[in-house]
């Protein structure tokens, strides 16, 4: 709403300062019946969306960085057969890349009818460009809607009492994979205790083969292995901070920052770790059988088909990160693989939401899940229709954790703060940055987000 600001000039004669009273006191009560009369109407707000509940009709364009071109088209194609009448044109790109290139887009007004964000700071940045759900849901899926995901899924694609999206997909990160088979051909137990991982690192480095295999290039593995460090020394501390109710600077934090450092001052991690990347620097030394450990998410699940060649003879399993100075692994942290979202400025919302719901709960949502092998996002999502035998137990690990050890959400829910968190934290493994440092520049980026 404008704020109109009327001052009165004491320089004017009064004849025309009385006529501009009359003049004035004439349009505050044209005003007051303006307001009057939308009072009794419903148009005084935004309007309704016209939503037609039918089957999906027209062009529609989709633009992402997940999941693959190849999966996309499969979604679209089952799309189009569900819904004869529209056609789906999709277009995948680097993360950096789409993000970019969304922002360019949207900021002028067009973009794609739909596309998909990450929770937190993405969901956040992008707001205002994205058309709320909640009404589409309800006249697709009926009355009580909600009641069809699982609370936490949906949760993060909402903001107040706003659905702005459906989520796709579940992740988890910040535990280790670890290749048994490797292990027993070292000679090396599986560790049990961190101290217990510094003495594995020592046997495996010594018969040529890497301990964790960890691609501290990536700002957003630092993010993801920090954050269950944190959560270990105090979740109550780390979400607090998460949120800007809490400090970074926190004394529990700044320990957190310590473990970090421990990590690599302990040699737990490959050589060079500070330069390698996860894809493919670290996943091919682990699916290769070069390293015993591997640091990524659930979603890594996916070398179970696209390098089954490689790891469906080895014997692999997941299990928490040892904690430096403690006796239990740290806890994981999760979130969903992206919201998908109906731009505000298309021109077939209706469609849009439909090819939305059908990626996050319809067929395509089996599509998904059979090429990621994520966790559902619904309480009766779909597995993946053909797992191979040697995911099973890795899977299932995965599936305890996030029943007893998930501390919370994933995704950094301010993107300043998100930058500075992983900028620290490259910092204390390539500059000396110290923890109490890195503690301040990250409570800077709060401070000043």
């Amino acid at each position: 709403m404008n704020a109109f600001n009327w001052h009165s000039n004491p320089t004017r004669p009064n004849k025309e300062v009385e006529a501009n009273m009359k003049r004035f006191a004439l349009a505050t009560v044209s005003v007051a019946t303006v307001i009057a009369l939308a009072s009794c109407s419903s148009s005084a707000e935004a309007p309704a969306p016209d939503i037609s509940a039918g089957p999906a009709t027209g062009e529609l364009e989709f633009q992402s960085w997940t999941p693959t071109q190849e999966t996309f088209d499969s979604i679209a194609n089952a799309f189009e057969e569900e819904n004869p009448d529209a056609s789906v044109t999709g277009t995948l790109s680097p993360f950096e890349d789409y993000q970019t290139a969304l922002q360019t887009q949207l900021r002028s007004g067009g973009g794609p009818d739909v596309f998909v964000v990450q929770p937190g700071a993405m969901l956040n940045q992008f707001q205002q460009y994205i058309e709320p759900v909640d009404p589409y849901a309800e006249a697709f899926l009926g009355e009580g809607w909600e009641d069809i995901y699982n609370a936490d899924p949906l949760s993060r694609a909402s903001v107040g009492d706003q659905t702005l999206g459906l989520p796709i997909g579940y992740g988890v990160a910040g535990f280790l994979w670890v290749n048994k088979t490797v292990l027993s051909e070292a000679g090396v137990d599986i560790p049990e205790t961190y101290e217990d991982l510094v003495a594995a690192a020592g046997d495996l480095k010594a018969a040529g083969i890497a301990p964790i295999a960890f691609g501290a290039k990536d700002t957003w593995q630092d993010v993801d292995y920090y954050l269950s460090l944190a959560a270990s020394v105090n979740r109550d501390a780390l979400y607090a901070a998460l949120d800007g109710s809490g400090s970074w600077d926190d004394p529990d934090l700044v320990a957190a920052f310590g473990l970090w450092q421990q990590l690599f001052t302990d040699g737990v991690v490959q050589d060079g770790a500070a330069g390698a990347a996860t894809y493919t620097d670290t996943y091919d030394l682990f699916t290769q059988g070069k390293a015993a450990f591997f640091a990524n998410g659930s979603w890594n699940l996916d070398m179970f088909k696209n390098s089954l060649d490689l790891v469906g003879s080895q014997d692999i399993d997941v299990m928490p990160l040892p904690v430096p100075g403690g006796s239990d692994g740290a806890p994981i942290t999760g979130d969903v693989t992206g919201i998908v979202v109906v731009n505000k400025n298309s021109d077939n919302k209706n469609a849009a939401f439909q090819l939305a719901q059908f990626m996050s709960e319809g067929d395509g949502a089996q599509l998904l899940t059979d090429a990621a092998l994520d966790f559902p996002v619904t309480k009766d999502g779909p597995s993946p229709a053909d797992l191979p035998e040697s995911a099973t137990q890795a899977r299932s690990s995965i599936e305890g954790l996030i029943s007893n050890n998930l501390a919370g959400y994933r995704q950094v829910p301010s993107a300043a703060v998100n930058t500075a968190l992983g900028d620290a934290l490259v910092g204390i493994i390539s500059s000396g940055l110290s923890p109490e440092d890195a503690a301040a520049r990250v409570q800077e980026a709060a401070d000043n987000a």
